[in-house]
């Protein structure tokens, strides 16, 4: 799913230095534990991400948290920490660092660089302890940004879709999200996801009208237009679902949409 910004970006600068320190003598790693009222250990989550790792990988980690643990107020050491684990796609840790990092230079970027990867670990993980860690996470970095720069409608939408899909008061949510399309009408993702609300909440004809408006706003947006195209299908629209999946058909770039695409034409010619 894409924002107004470039959602988890893989950044590979600075790795250089990892290369330049891979042959140096290794130390015996220290835990260290952070934990929360949920008794989430960050540690723990840490230990079974290198776990996951290929060996050279995992030394390249363990070369930098040794010299973190010599230089602990280092943002360069956090900075390529968080950036070896964006690199290894696991912005469930990766998003522990850049919050270090902001909490020693509490500006609207760092505070964004955490706030993104949270809600990158709230969006991707299963675990119902995790999620709420991260949420939880994620909805205290965004208001950090909001509170430097209250005009920032992306970090605005970030924080109202996690009120609406992982806190006790969805209602927050939504309504920040339609304060955001108020003031802003072609925000993108605000109205992209008003539209994945609505069809949560059976609201079929307004996840209608709202993916329509992303459409209006970017014709390219894939996702948009296949859950425009499934709810038709849900509302037993077939040709007007027909209709957009043909467009995807013809224009997508992501393999797996497509497959998905043309399973729904053959279901839909075969009624």
């Amino acid at each position: 799913m894409q924002n107004n910004r470039t959602r988890f970006v893989i950044v590979l600068g600075g790795i250089l230095l990892i290369t330049i320190l891979y042959f140096l003598p290794q130390k015996v790693e220290k835990k260290m534990v952070v934990e929360n009222q949920t008794g989430f250990s960050m540690d723990e989550q840490i230990t079974a991400g290198k776990a996951r790792l290929k060996r050279q990988e995992k030394d390249q980690v363990i070369i930098v948290e040794d010299l973190l643990k010599k230089s602990p107020d280092s943002n360069v050491y956090l900075d390529s920490l968080g950036k070896l684990w964006d690199r290894f796609q696991t912005p469930q840790i990766s998003s522990y660092y850049y919050e270090k990092i902001a909490q020693a230079d509490s500006n609207e970027q760092n505070w964004i660089n955490a706030a993104y990867r949270y809600f990158d670990a709230f969006k991707i993980t299963s675990d119902s302890l995790k999620r709420v860690y991260f949420v939880s996470k994620a909805i205290d970095a965004y208001k950090k940004v909001i509170a430097i720069n209250p005009t920032n409608d992306d970090a605005k939408t970030d924080l109202g879709v996690c009120y609406a899909e992982g806190s006790p008061n969805p209602m927050q949510g939504i309504m920040m999200l339609r304060e955001v399309v108020q003031q802003n009408p072609k925000h993108l993702m605000a109205q992209y996801n008003l539209g994945v609300l609505s069809v949560k909440s059976g609201q079929l004809d307004k996840a209608i009208e709202r993916f329509k408006k992303v459409l209006e706003i970017q014709p390219s947006f894939d996702d948009a237009r296949f859950l425009l195209a499934k709810t038709y299908l849900q509302m037993g629209n077939k040709i007007e679902a027909k209709k957009n999946l043909l467009i995807l058909q013809k224009d997508a770039k992501d393999a797996q949409l497509k497959q998905e695409v043309e399973s729904l034409i053959n279901s839909i010619n075969n009624q």
